[in-house]
């Protein structure tokens, strides 16, 4: 399937107004009712309000991509507007673009939207792309753009489709007690150890705390200390314990460009619950369960 058969001319609107991506996401709503592809405008206004703001992702520093899925619009619906000055997020004036893209799909659609949403965004960091949009005068010109001509919507879902946010990892030659504390900070059980490159050397997780921290802790918070006479085994200090030095080294990483369904039953059948994600040889995510639930089946 060919990108520009998401769109449309009655979707694609150059001469957004306003300041701010809610602002310019107005038209953008109204263009989807109008062409019949809305089948509850009440709710599709109310995402003005509610979704819209928060849902507003920068894609290459050149556009913002608004996606999220309801059930008031009949199938995989995009509109494409651009603005005679760049627009910028509400409270956040930081990250401004000239470029906003609506993607909306039912709720029953998840992996139909995940690949549109893919191929939106590859579309969206090219510059090329970008720069075309910024000089259309119509949209037929958009339409007829031999940058768009050759964009297709990926048949399957890849890994990339479903990563979510940049991946936390570790160096090696940070403390254990250091790995600890970013766990806790990004709510995470596992740590991926990349080199400078960010090549994967192998992972740290909480039972490698447990093992090597724990003991230490708990006669620290429990006062207790060697009789007299009696010699304890040494054991290094906690801040000397090092990532590298008990950091599990056969780690399974998964290339972002495999079939999703592949890298899915992989994780089922070694029953894994996070798996680094890696593109020429370097970490750029880690895939979970939750992720793949989340992006085919939440909201």
């Amino acid at each position: 399937m060919r990108l520009i058969q998401l769109l449309a001319p009655d979707r694609i609107v150059l001469d957004l107004p306003g300041e701010t991506v809610r602002e310019a996401a107005r038209p953008l709503v109204h263009a989807v009712i109008a062409s019949g592809r809305g089948l509850d405008p009440e709710r599709l206004e109310a995402l003005l309000s509610d979704a819209v703001p928060g849902e507003a992702v920068t894609v290459g520093q050149r556009a913002f991509l608004l996606h999220f899925r309801t059930d008031a619009v009949e199938g995989v619906t995009a509109a494409l507007g651009v603005t005679a000055r760049p627009v910028h997020r509400e409270r956040d004036e930081t990250k401004e673009a000239r470029i906003v893209l609506l993607l909306l799909a039912p709720q029953g659609e998840g992996g139909a939207y995940l690949r549109a949403l893919a191929a939106f965004a590859r579309a969206l960091a090219q510059e090329d792309v970008v720069a075309m949009l910024e000089r259309a005068r119509t949209p037929e010109e958009v339409l007829a753009s031999p940058e768009l001509a050759g964009l297709d919507v990926p048949g399957e879902l890849l890994v990339r489709d479903v990563l979510m946010g940049p991946a936390v990892s570790v160096q090696p030659d940070v403390s254990l007690v250091e790995a600890a504390r970013l766990m806790i900070t990004h709510h995470v059980a596992v740590l991926p150890v990349v080199s400078e490159g960010r090549e994967v050397l192998g992972a740290v997780s909480h039972g490698e705390v447990l093992r090597h921290l724990l003991p230490q802790q708990v006669r620290k918070l429990s006062g207790e200390y060697p009789a007299a006479g009696r010699k304890r085994r040494a054991t290094p200090a906690p801040r000397d314990v090092l990532v590298r030095d008990v950091m599990d080294r056969s780690v399974l990483c998964l290339a972002d460009d495999q079939p999703l369904t592949d890298a899915a039953a992989l994780m089922v059948s070694k029953k894994l619950e996070r798996v680094p994600v890696v593109r020429d040889g370097a970490l750029v995510g880690v895939l979970t369960r939750e992720n793949i639930v989340r992006r085919l089946f939440g909201p």
